[in-house]
Protein backbone atom coordinates (compact mmCIF):
# COMPACT_ATOMS: atom_id res chain seq x y z
CA UNK A 1 0.00 0.00 0.00
CA UNK A 2 1.44 3.42 -0.96
CA UNK A 3 2.47 5.80 1.81
CA UNK A 4 -0.23 8.51 2.06
CA UNK A 5 2.30 11.13 3.13
CA UNK A 6 4.40 10.48 0.02
CA UNK A 7 1.28 10.64 -2.17
CA UNK A 8 0.23 13.97 -0.63
CA UNK A 9 3.73 15.44 -0.93
CA UNK A 10 3.78 14.46 -4.61
CA UNK A 11 0.39 16.16 -4.97
CA UNK A 12 1.89 19.35 -3.49
CA UNK A 13 4.65 19.21 -6.12
CA UNK A 14 1.98 18.93 -8.83
CA UNK A 15 0.05 21.80 -7.18
CA UNK A 16 3.15 24.01 -7.38
CA UNK A 17 3.99 22.97 -10.96
CA UNK A 18 0.47 23.54 -12.28
CA UNK A 19 0.15 26.88 -10.44
CA UNK A 20 3.31 27.99 -12.21
CA UNK A 21 2.58 26.57 -15.67
CA UNK A 22 -0.97 25.30 -16.25
CA UNK A 23 -3.92 26.95 -14.50
CA UNK A 24 -6.48 24.85 -16.31
CA UNK A 25 -4.92 21.64 -14.95
CA UNK A 26 -4.52 23.21 -11.51
CA UNK A 27 -8.19 24.01 -11.26
CA UNK A 28 -9.68 21.01 -13.04
CA UNK A 29 -7.36 18.20 -11.92
CA UNK A 30 -5.54 19.24 -8.75
CA UNK A 31 -8.53 20.71 -6.89
CA UNK A 32 -11.69 18.71 -6.26
CA UNK A 33 -14.73 20.36 -7.90
CA UNK A 34 -16.25 21.04 -4.49
CA UNK A 35 -13.01 22.08 -2.77
CA UNK A 36 -13.29 24.62 0.02
CA UNK A 37 -11.09 27.69 -0.43
CA UNK A 38 -11.00 29.70 2.76
CA UNK A 39 -14.11 27.82 3.85
CA UNK A 40 -16.09 28.60 0.66
CA UNK A 41 -16.89 26.31 -2.26
CA UNK A 42 -15.88 28.36 -5.32
CA UNK A 43 -16.30 25.66 -7.95
CA UNK A 44 -13.98 25.24 -10.91
CA UNK A 45 -15.31 28.07 -13.08
CA UNK A 46 -15.14 30.74 -10.38
CA UNK A 47 -11.70 29.55 -9.24
CA UNK A 48 -10.43 29.61 -12.82
CA UNK A 49 -11.77 33.16 -13.32
CA UNK A 50 -9.99 34.24 -10.13
CA UNK A 51 -6.70 32.62 -11.12
CA UNK A 52 -6.88 34.12 -14.61
CA UNK A 53 -7.43 37.58 -13.06
CA UNK A 54 -4.32 37.09 -10.92
CA UNK A 55 -2.36 35.90 -13.95
CA UNK A 56 -3.48 38.93 -15.99
CA UNK A 57 -2.25 41.22 -13.21
CA UNK A 58 1.03 39.31 -12.85
CA UNK A 59 1.71 37.26 -16.01
CA UNK A 60 5.19 36.19 -14.87
CA UNK A 61 4.25 35.36 -11.30
CA UNK A 62 5.40 32.05 -9.86
CA UNK A 63 5.19 30.23 -6.58
CA UNK A 64 8.10 28.59 -4.81
CA UNK A 65 7.48 26.03 -2.10
CA UNK A 66 10.03 26.48 0.67
CA UNK A 67 8.96 23.83 3.19
CA UNK A 68 6.24 21.26 3.68
CA UNK A 69 4.90 19.65 6.83
CA UNK A 70 2.72 16.58 6.31
CA UNK A 71 0.43 14.76 8.74
CA UNK A 72 -2.31 12.40 7.61
CA UNK A 73 -4.36 13.98 4.85
CA UNK A 74 -3.02 17.50 5.52
CA UNK A 75 0.09 19.19 4.16
CA UNK A 76 1.07 22.62 5.41
CA UNK A 77 3.12 24.52 2.86
CA UNK A 78 5.37 27.50 3.51
CA UNK A 79 6.25 29.35 0.33
CA UNK A 80 6.65 32.61 -1.50
CA UNK A 81 4.94 34.17 -4.47
CA UNK A 82 7.42 35.85 -6.82
CA UNK A 83 6.67 38.47 -9.47
CA UNK A 84 9.69 39.81 -11.35
CA UNK A 85 7.52 42.56 -12.89
CA UNK A 86 7.32 44.09 -9.41
CA UNK A 87 11.10 43.94 -8.96
CA UNK A 88 13.73 41.28 -8.49
CA UNK A 89 13.38 41.40 -4.71
CA UNK A 90 9.57 41.39 -4.56
CA UNK A 91 8.07 38.39 -2.86
CA UNK A 92 4.99 37.56 -0.87
CA UNK A 93 5.39 34.88 1.80
CA UNK A 94 2.40 32.63 2.38
CA UNK A 95 1.36 29.61 4.34
CA UNK A 96 -1.32 27.26 3.08
CA UNK A 97 -2.92 24.29 4.75
CA UNK A 98 -3.97 21.83 2.06
CA UNK A 99 -6.27 18.92 2.87
CA UNK A 100 -6.31 16.02 0.41
CA UNK A 101 -8.78 13.27 -0.41
CA UNK A 102 -8.35 10.83 -3.27
CA UNK A 103 -5.24 12.75 -4.43
CA UNK A 104 -7.06 16.08 -4.83
CA UNK A 105 -7.15 19.25 -2.78
CA UNK A 106 -10.47 19.33 -0.95
CA UNK A 107 -9.62 22.27 1.30
CA UNK A 108 -7.21 25.19 0.80
CA UNK A 109 -6.72 27.60 3.66
CA UNK A 110 -4.16 30.17 2.48
CA UNK A 111 -2.71 32.75 4.86
CA UNK A 112 -0.90 35.79 3.49
CA UNK A 113 -1.20 39.54 3.13
CA UNK A 114 -3.85 39.37 0.40
CA UNK A 115 -3.73 43.14 -0.21
CA UNK A 116 -0.32 42.53 -1.85
CA UNK A 117 -1.53 39.56 -3.95
CA UNK A 118 -1.54 40.47 -7.66
CA UNK A 119 -5.05 40.92 -8.98
CA UNK A 120 -6.49 41.64 -5.53
CA UNK A 121 -5.87 45.39 -5.53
Amino acid sequence: MPDQTAINLAAVQRWEETFNHDLETLVREVYAPDALLGGVVMGPEKLLRFERRVLAAAPRRTMRVERTHAAGDVVTVEGVLLDPDQGDDWNLPFCVVLTFADGKVVRDDTYTEFSRWPGMR
